[in-house]
């Protein structure tokens, strides 16, 4: 499933292809990927695609002049964009081949066509990602599911170690809670926990307040430092230039498991933890 790393990826460059496009019609391929909506396309029609805002893994579309339709967009496990013009097609989400570019194909859920010839396409190969529209509420109930993410400079330190001091669940399982904090998956959460040098099964009311500051730097680093080069790609993840993420090569434990540990030598080990394979130190992280 794609993190928001490369959710953010996506998102910027899909701004790039689509801001300022008219949308002449929509195709709907299968009703559920829409929620089943019969006026998508009449609502849509005519619409300028004003922004592409994002919380969390949900990628939120805006419309000129339009201060109550929006579109609501989440790739989930298998989902992709492709971005279609006269001539090329590019693509981000789950892992693709020339074969998919042949739009729309078997798995092309809906299409969006645009005044100048160009379409954006939204394929899904097992149905759980979604191209819906909302009204400004249901906007704000979405975004009120998520909590703040670590990326922003504004992330307050003093109200993350106040809420941890309260969760007796592994710090892990915290950190995965996207109603607690938005957009650390699994990834990035053992690599958060190694630089901040706090073992993944400790209970989140026993991390210091010292080692809460460091580990909420460590998540908004590990983040935007993978944003940077497009995220961390292993079976299925490209961005829509059609290029795998290239922060696997800075990873530090994950998929690390019987290697030495980087920083201090001790041998990196893999469990389960918080319902995730889970990776760290048993020597220097506490």
């Amino acid at each position: 499933m794609p993190e928001l790393p490369e959710v953010e990826t996506v998102r910027m460059q899909l701004r790039r292809k689509v801001i300022g496009k008219i949308i002449e019609s929509v195709e709907v391929f299968h009703a559920k990927s829409v929620n089943h909506d019969v006026a998508i396309e009449d609502v849509l029609r005519g619409k300028t695609i004003a922004d592409i805002d994002r919380v969390g893994k949900l990628m939120i579309f805006s419309f000129v002049d339009e201060k109550d339709t929006f579109l609501l967009a989440h790739m989930k496990m298998t989902g992709q964009f492709f971005y279609v013009d006269e001539n090329d097609v590019t693509g981000g989400g789950h892992s693709f081949t020339n074969a998919d570019m042949d739009l729309p194909m078997k798995h092309t859920r809906a299409g969006f066509h645009f005044t100048d010839h160009t379409s954006l396409y939204f394929n899904d190969m097992r149905l759980f990602g979604y191209v819906k529209l909302a009204n400004a509420k249901e906007v704000e109930v979405a975004k009120s599911r998520f909590g703040p993410e670590p990326i922003h400079p504004e992330f307050d330190v003093d109200w993350f170690y106040s809420k941890l001091k309260k969760r007796k669940t592994p710090i892990k399982a915290a950190l995965l809670d996207q109603s607690f904090i938005a957009g650390l998956g699994n990834i990035y959460v053992d690599e958060a926990l190694w630089r901040a040098k706090v073992r993944p099964t400790r209970r989140a009311d026993k991390v210091t307040k010292k080692e809460a500051a460091a580990l909420a730097a460590a998540s908004g680093d590990v983040m935007n430092e993978s944003i940077k080069v497009g995220g961390t790609t292993f079976q299925h993840f490209k961005d829509t230039n059609g290029s795998k993420g290239n922060f696997t090569q800075y990873l530090k434990v994950f998929g690390k498991q019987g290697t030495k540990c980087e920083r201090c030598g001790g041998t990196i080990k893999k469990i389960r933890c918080a319902g995730r394979g889970t990776h760290f130190c048993p020597r220097c992280q506490k």
